[in-house]
């Protein structure tokens, strides 16, 4: 996409299904690349003791939230900023750093989020081509221009879930001009390996211009809380204060995500869980003859090859109907054979691969 960003209409208008379940059946929500464990008995505490307090403000600027993640993660507190999700710290990072006219450059399946926050500053949004599905380095350093700004590459990436080395990352660093901005969205990093963030994070520390966003919402499980925390290079942290708005954390999503860092042994636990899952759903979406793409996330991305979208259309309906699952539609184009869904409890998963079992065939 070149030129000012048009208005992005919502795709979760589109994406999912907007009818009553025909038989009656619970709805199984695996379209939002949530988590499916619900609070631990020690969050819900931390939750029930902090609605106790909704009378006073939190904390603006997350003292206890941030020395916690500086203590787990070894980085320094005055480096990080906490937010209203991740989200709002990219529409932050997108008003700082462009201005209309000035070009945000993005991977060719770019998380959604990207082009919004092009659209909210008129930017331009400049899409480099992908390989396989995944970022190619060499393909953003090639649609640099002087009016770049700003990259936004989400590692593992949304809505593909593919991902390049952290040594592509480092390339990518070095040889990104200076006066470019990249921003590395790490939402998803708790389900590659325990040394993928860390190894991020030092890129931050190296780099004057990496900025390295983090979230509360898909590993910890505290998506309806929204809370989100980046690491940045000294020079740009009160830059990005002055971005940001005042106490955009609230009180009970910081005790929430303060008692979820407590508990580093049911987040790994629970992460093990889905990981182990994403790889036996997709050997098994692999069998059906279907088009898997590596993730490294908690969703998959799937559907038959050479599907012009109808089929794609259609099994989203089927497992509806048929089981009660909500999924996602990958409309963006090039990826309109696939559909998308979130790895859940073993139940869950296999009254999916049950319901994609029944899916006629092609030509049937």
């Amino acid at each position: 996409m070149k030129g000012p960003s048009a208005y992005i209409e919502p795709l979760t208008v589109r994406q999912r299904i907007q009818r009553a379940q025909p038989h009656g059946l619970p709805l199984i929500n695996m379209g939002y690349n949530e988590l499916p464990y619900p609070p631990s008995p020690h969050v819900s505490t931390a939750i029930k003791e902090a609605m106790g307090r909704i009378n006073s403000y939190g904390d603006p600027t997350c003292r206890k939230l941030r020395q916690a993640l500086s203590d787990i993660h070894d980085l320094p507190a005055d480096s990080i900023i906490c937010g209203n999700g991740s989200e709002e710290l990219l529409d932050v990072i997108g008003r700082c750093f462009a201005r209309p006219g000035d070009g945000i450059l993005i991977p060719e399946f770019g998380y959604i989020q990207f082009p919004i926050v092009a659209n909210r500053v008129g930017a331009t949004l400049v899409k480099a081509a992908e390989t396989d599905f995944c970022t190619n380095v060499d393909a953003i350093l090639a649609a640099v221009t002087d009016r770049t700004r700003i990259v936004f590459l989400a590692n593992p990436n949304n809505p593909t879930g593919t991902m390049c080395s952290v040594a592509e990352l480092d390339r990518l660093a070095r040889e990104l001009p200076e006066n470019i901005v990249l921003t590395l969205d790490l939402a998803y990093g708790e389900f590659v390996d325990p040394n993928y963030c860390p190894a991020v994070h030092r890129l931050a520390l190296r780099h004057d211009n990496v900025i390295v966003t983090r979230t509360f919402s898909k590993a910890f499980g505290l998506a309806g809380l929204r809370a989100g925390w980046c690491v940045a290079p000294a020079a740009l942290v009160p830059v990005l204060y002055a971005g940001r708005g005042m106490g955009t954390v609230n009180a009970v999503a910081q005790a929430a995500a303060l008692a979820a860092l407590e508990q580093p042994q049911t987040v790994a636990e629970q992460v093990a869980s889905i990981v182990g899952e994403r790889e036996r759903v997709a050997k098994a979406c692999a069998a059906m003859g279907l088009q898997v793409v590596q993730s490294h996330t908690n969703f998959l991305m799937v559907g038959e090859p050479g599907d012009d979208g109808t089929r794609a259309d259609a099994l989203a309906e089927h497992v509806f109907d048929t089981a009660g699952i909500i999924v996602n539609r990958t409309r963006e184009a090039g990826l309109e054979r696939f559909i998308r869904f979130s790895l859940s409890f073993p139940e869950h998963n296999d009254l999916l691969l049950k319901s994609m079992e029944s899916f006629p065939a092609a030509g049937a």
